[in-house]
């Protein structure tokens, strides 16, 4: 008799929660329904106002080759500091590497032991004091770069290594020279650019002392034209 009328308590409960599980899913439903057929709300999207900022940018030109002129200074070993100018010419045969002309001329000064000995000493005529030289460079550039000289204005630039072979007249000797340098160039329009550069011209020479190798440091700076 007692599992008889468990049986029915469980047959009465039943129909009870499935109708409560099928209203409350009802009621669930409900806001779903609404939103579908009322429509999503508008979603505001803000931009940011960032304007575009315009910058000139110089480049080479197409053109592979440059002339220019240079003016700096040169120590000439054993001797002094003096002016030198010159003229250069170079061929762009790829973007990284390059070949260079260059010839310069300077004219030595008094050596430290003319100084000291007067005026009556001289170990070099006025004609033999003429420095001159040419030379054939290959150059690298390492690290192509961009200088900003404003929020609208930059130049591309590099620093490049040379090095290579020429020759040398002083001192009434003919001298093989070896070159080695590096230098740092700003290209200001496609066509125009500005260099600065350091350089060691090396050779032996018997001026001072029997086979002496010298070392003739420059400093300079100048201008190239793209044709």
């Amino acid at each position: 008799m007692e599992n008889r009328s468990q049986h029915l308590l469980l047959s009465i409960r039943k129909p009870r929660g499935i109708s409560l599980a099928l209203f409350t899913g009802l009621l669930a439903l409900t806001p779903m329904t609404q939103a579908q057929e009322g429509g999503s709300a508008p979603v505001q999207v803000i931009e940011p106002d960032i304007e575009p900022r315009s910058i000139s940018e110089a480049d080479i030109d197409s053109e592979f080759f440059e002339v220019g002129a240079f003016a700096g200074m040169l120590t000439i070993d054993n001797f002094s500091s003096e002016p030198l100018v010159g003229v250069s010419a170079a061929f762009h045969a790829t973007e990284d590497f390059f070949l260079q002309f260059n010839y310069g001329m300077s004219e030595a000064g008094l050596t430290s032991f003319e100084e000291l000995s007067g005026a009556n000493v001289r170990l070099l005529t006025d004609d033999d004091r003429d420095y001159s030289y040419y030379d054939f460079l290959v150059g690298y550039n390492i690290f192509p770069g961009e200088i900003f000289f404003s929020d609208s204005l930059t130049f591309n630039s590099a620093f490049y290594l040379v090095g290579g072979v020429g020759n040398t007249e002083f001192g009434g000797e003919s001298n093989f020279t070896t070159t080695i340098g590096t230098g740092f160039r700003i290209v200001l329009l496609d066509w125009l650019t500005v260099h600065v550069d350091f350089r060691d011209h090396m050779f032996n020479s018997d001026l001072i002392r029997e086979s002496q190798l010298t070392h003739n440091i420059e400093l300079s700076s100048g201008i190239t034209l793209f044709f």
